[in-house]
This record gives structure tokens, C-alpha cells and sequence, in this order.
């Protein structure tokens, strides 16, 4: 030890009589006191990080909107909703939606910001003081525009402005670095203003100013070079505590809360205090199943077993898993910060049993014996047993980040999806239970009889629907009369889903059935978010068009699946089902 300590020693007296300060050496400054710089003074020093962040969609999150920025079509396009055709034009580089404004009346708004790149972009314009998040958006997968309340989760008749959002309140705080909505309560005016537009590198290392000008000094970075001391000017958050490690992303990727509630007031004004490792909690809590804001039913934003079922809650989820709380397990160990592909940063390896052989490193070299499902097969996929798709997220479904052991009984138990059952898409819960040998509370109703993906879809809430109906995406040709069944839905979301999943199912059989896909082919597009009036007119030619199918060679399902001979949904079945679903009050999911 003294050795050490006096190899140390030297090293200081070393930097010292190199020209180094102790200052120079150690940041005595707390980082929440030191200035933001912007990602461009850390290209000069950090070239690689640099390219490899440029690439992801954190970066163009939040953007000026230019020629480059912008990926709807502004090109005299149009999107006719809800009774109101809001028109997409561009005046040189200047782009414009006319729209209602929040009294509903029309507007021509010039858009100056954009949010959002990889499956959605949204745009953002300015009234007076604030910025305004108008309510429609562009797919940038199926390069279409839709109304934002088909993209949440909201009802037909919602109203037309549900999702005119204030940017200077809301989107600001995770959509870009350092957050100051500088909101004077007594005007009612904001002045806001961020350190950067997107997630840029402050977001996640702190600020950079003193680090910046420190390092200047190439002394200084030879002296941590040799040492491999922890550079205190700036944060690398592998270096921290598993916690605050993962509080770095739970700060966006949590729905929080203030802490204390009235904090709120300081946010709003002040600006967000949290800076990288520090401990989130100090300043905000993460909304949980039980937690209460007025007004919103948070309730509905997670499964009644406490699991999120929305995206930006993958904090929660992490932080009741037991490999965090046990073993530390942390967003990195999947996640690369800086590299594999942009769309979820994890490499290709990681995708794989890989990403768990690090710690269950016997189980997955024997993935089949553990999973009693055929080697190479989807059951040996740790991903799909474990972090099944259940969590809503704008236009998809994402696994979830809560790791878990399938349990069909979650069925009965707490009304949602599993793993079993989201593969086995003909089979039931409790087929799948009996399965896996198992002696659990049996299903309190007939209702249960039929296939769980099936019955979540016909008498689940939407968000059980949403995610059964993406799930039927991945299944075979039977599955088509319930597509046509969810095309019915009064949720723009659930519709989308299930004209898109028809879509997939048709195209993957069109070697197999080369008739039935030419047949596909030739029929009308479905707007999910067209009047009902159109949208009935399009699905009664998908019916006939089914109806008129040959089906002899189209292998059939379980017995379970309530069909008839001919492929369609045995009608008092379907009726029994729907009746439970209209049972329940419809419930509405924002943001």
C-alpha cells in the first residue's frame, strides 16, 4: 500500500513539475455548475464517437427544419381526417401545414422544428412564445401522413386537437440536451431554450466546458493516458455505479414524475437539474403502476402485474428485473452506446443468445433442452421467451424490458400478453400451461377455450388488442378473417395494425398461393383513418374477396381457433367475446 500510495505521490509531483495544476488534474468544480458546449468541440479530440453517435436517430430527434431535416411530404400533399383535409406544402425552404388551429379554425402554420426520424417525424411550429407540436405526422416506414390519434392510443371522435402539444412543456425535457423551458409564472410566457437540439453527447457524458478546456492541455491528457485515472471533468457512464449507469437513459427513457410534486414549478422555470451520475431520484421519481396524477389514469399505462406497456417506461421495467436488482445488469450490456445498427444501437451479436451467455452461459449452450423446443427453432430464442413484444410504443410493438419467465397463467391472473401464447398464436393459455407442467389457477371463464392471442383481440382492452394483432402479423393464412375482424376496431392504432399484418401475412404466402396473393393485390388500400363510411365500403371487398378464395390448400389451424369450414369466424363465438370487451369502458392512452 505505501508503495502505491507513493507511486502516486510521484505521479503528481510529476504532473506538477510538468505544468499541470492540481486543479488541471482533479475538476474540483461540481459538474452541475459547469457550461454546456455542444457536440461539435468533441469531434476535434473524439472523431470516432463522433461519427458513430452522428449515425443514430438520437441525434435527429430534435432538428431545425430544413431540405434535409424533413422527410414528410410537403409536396402539395393532403390527409382528410375526421372530416378536416389539412394540406402539406413548402415555400421554398420554408414548410407549411394547414390545419386547425386549438380553436378549429383553419391555419396555415410555418413548421420550424421537427421531432423525430426513424418511424415517426412530427413537426413543430411557434405561436408567440411557445412552440406547438401540431397533431399530425408523417410514417416514415410507409411514407404516409396520419393523425396522431391513430397513432396513440385514442378512440374514433376523439377530438381533432387531443394532440396539439405543447413543446416548451413537454417534448423539450428528452428530446433534447439540458431542458430550460424558462416559463415566468407570473406572465404565463416562456422563453425556453436547450443546450443542444436532439441527444447529442452532453445528454449522456454532462457538460463539457471544463472538460473541453482542460484538455487542451496535452499533458494533462498524457498524464490520465499513463495513470487510466477516471477523468472527473467529464462522465463516462460505464465507469458508474449500476444505478446511476442506468439512470443516465432512465432520465428519458422513465416517465417520471417531480420529486417533490411541487417541483414541478422549478422545472418549468428553472430548467431540469439532473446531470449524468448524479441520482435521478433526487429530483424526479419514475411513475409506476400505483403512482396518481390528476387527471390521467396511470393505471392504464402498465399490466396489472405492475409491468410497463408503453414505451419511455424501459426504466421501470429494467429496475424490476431480477438480473438488475441481483446482478447488476445494466442498458450497456445489450445496448452499444457508440456502435451496431442506429435502429435500438445493438450489434448483431447482441441480438442473439450472446447478449445471455455472459451469464446464463450453461443455459445457452443447451437453449433446447432448457426451452423443450426444437434446436434452431423460435423457442430457443432467449429474446422471444423472455422479453416478448407486449410494450405499445407509437406505431409497433417492442419487446418488453422487463425479463421474465413465461407464464401463461398471466392470462387469467392479470390480463396480459405471454411469451408462450405470442408464438403459438392457435393454441390457448391454457394449452400452454398444461405444456409446461404446470398446476395454476384454472381460467375463470370459456372465454379462455379460445386461442389467447384470439381472445385478447376480441374482448381485451386496446392495448391487448394492439399487441395480439401485431403479434397475428407473424402467423399463417387463417389468420386473415380476424384481420378483417380488427379492421372493424374503433381504434385507428389497432386498425393500422391489423391492415398491415394482413398485408405481411399475404405477401410471405405469395410463393405458396400465388392466386390468393394476385387476388390480394388487386384490391383497394385500407385507410386505417379513413370515415367509416369509406373504411366499411373497402373491408366489405376485402370480404368477398376472402369469401371467394380457394382455401382447400390452406393448412388449417387448432381446433381451438373458432373457424368454419370455409375459414370464417364462428359468429357466436366472435359475439360472446365481443360482448366481454363491451363490457369494459373504453380507455384512452396519450402521451
Amino acid at each position: 500500500m505505501s508503495r502505491l500510495v507513493w507511486g502516486l505521490g510521484a505521479l503528481m509531483l510529476l504532473s506538477v513539475a510538468l505544468g499541470l495544476s492540481a486543479h488541471e488534474v482533479r475538476q474540483e468544480r461540481p459538474l452541475k455548475d459547469v457550461s454546456y458546449v455542444g457536440s461539435a468541440a468533441c469531434k476535434g479530440c473524439h472523431p470516432d464517437h463522433t461519427a458513430s453517435w452522428y449515425r443514430t436517430f438520437h441525434r435527429t430527434m430534435t432538428q431545425v427544419a430544413t431540405s434535409a431535416s424533413v422527410l414528410g411530404n410537403f409536396d402539395n400533399a393532403a390527409l382528410t381526417f375526421d372530416g378536416v383535409t389539412s394540406k402539406f406544402r413548402r415555400d421554398g425552404n420554408h414548410f407549411i401545414i394547414e390545419t386547425l388551429d386549438a380553436t378549429g379554425k383553419p391555419r396555415a402554420y410555418d413548421i420550424e422544428r421537427t421531432v423525430g426520424s426513424r418511424r415517426v417525424q412530427q413537426y413543430v411550429t411557434r405561436e408567440k412564445d411557445r412552440f406547438i407540436r401540431l397533431p399530425l405526422a408523417w410514417d416514415v416506414a410507409e411514407k404516409r401522413w396520419f393523425h396522431l390519434n391513430g397513432g396513440f392510443l385514442d378512440p374514433d371522435g376523439t377530438d381533432f386537437n387531443q394532440h396539439r402539444a405543447l413543446w416548451d412543456a413537454n417534448c423539450i425535457f428528452c428530446h433534447n440536451v439540458k431542458a430550460q423551458p424558462g416559463y415566468d409564472w407570473e406572465t404565463a410566457r416562456f422563453d425556453s431554450h436547450v443546450a443542444e437540439l436532439g441527444i447529442a453527447c452532453e445528454a449522456c457524458h454532462g457538460p463539457g466546458a471544463e472538460h473541453a478546456a482542460l484538455n487542451r492541455n496535452p499533458l494533462r491528457r498524457y498524464w490520465l493516458h499513463a495513470t487510466h485515472a477516471k477523468d472527473p471533468s467529464i462522465v463516462d457512464p460505464v465507469r458508474l455505479a449500476p444505478l446511476q449507469r442506468v439512470q443516465v437513459c432512465g432520465h428519458c427513457h422513465g416517465q417520471r414524475l417531480p420529486n417533490p410534486p411541487e417541483r414541478i414549478r422549478s422545472l418549468l422555470s428553472m430548467g431540469d437539474p439532473f446531470t449524468p451520475g448524479e441520482d435521478l431520484s433526487l429530483y424526479t421519481v419514475p411513475i409506476h403502476r400505483d403512482s396518481t396524477l390528476a387527471g390521467v389514469d396511470l393505471t392504464q399505462r402498465f399490466w396489472k402485474d405492475g409491468t410497463p406497456r408503453l414505451t419511455a417506461y424501459e426504466y421501470q421495467a429494467l429496475l424490476m428485473t431480477r438480473d438488475f436488482q441481483a446482478g447488476g445488469l445494466t442498458c450497456e450490456h445489450c445496448h452499444a452506446l457508440h456502435g451496431g445498427d442506429p435502429r435500438g444501437m445493438i450489434t448483431k451479436e447482441m441480438r442473439g443468445p450472446q447478449a445471455c451467455a455472459s451469464c446464463h452461459a450453461a443455459i445457452v449452450q443447451n437453449a433446447a433442452a432448457h426451452a423443450k423446443h426444437r434446436p434452431g427453432s423460435s423457442g430457443t430464442d432467449c429474446y422471444a421467451c423472455h422479453l416478448p413484444k407486449i410494450v405499445y410504443g407509437l406505431m409497433d410493438v417492442h419487446p418488453t424490458h422487463r425479463i421474465s419467465i413465461p407464464d401463461p397463467s398471466r392470462a387469467w391472473t392479470y390480463e396480459m400478453p405471454d411469451a408462450c401464447t405470442l408464438c403459438h398464436l392457435d393454441k390457448t393459455a391454457a394449452w400452454a400451461e398444461a405444456s409446461l407442467g404446470r398446476s395454476a389457477r384454472p381460467p375463470p371463464d370459456a372465454g379462455f377455450a379460445v386461442p389467447e392471442t384470439l381472445r385478447a383481440l376480441l374482448s381485451g382492452d386496446v392495448v391487448q388488442r394492439a399487441v395480439a394483432v401485431r403479434a397475428l402479423g407473424e402467423g399463417d393464412l387463417w389468420t386473415i378473417p380476424f384481420f378483417l375482424l380488427a379492421m372493424e376496431d374503433n381504434y385507428g392504432a389497432v386498425r393500422h395494425f391489423a391492415v398491415r399484418g394482413l398485408r405481411a401475412v399475404v405477401e410471405r404466402s405469395a410463393l405458396a398461393h400465388p392466386e390468393l396473393a394476385a387476388g390480394f393485390a388487386g384490391l383497394p388500400r385500407f385507410e386505417p383513418q379513413a370515415d367509416a363510411s369509406e373504411r366499411a365500403r373497402v373491408l366489405e371487398v376485402y370480404r368477398v374477396w376472402w369469401a371467394g378464395t380457394d382455401k382447400h390448400a390452406i393448412p388449417r389451424p387448432d381446433p381451438a381457433v373458432p373457424l368454419d369450414a370455409q375459414l370464417e369466424p364462428v359468429r357466436d363465438t366472435v359475439r360472446m367475446l365481443r360482448e366481454k370487451r363491451r363490457a369494459q369502458p373504453e380507455i384512452q392512452i396519450g402521451e
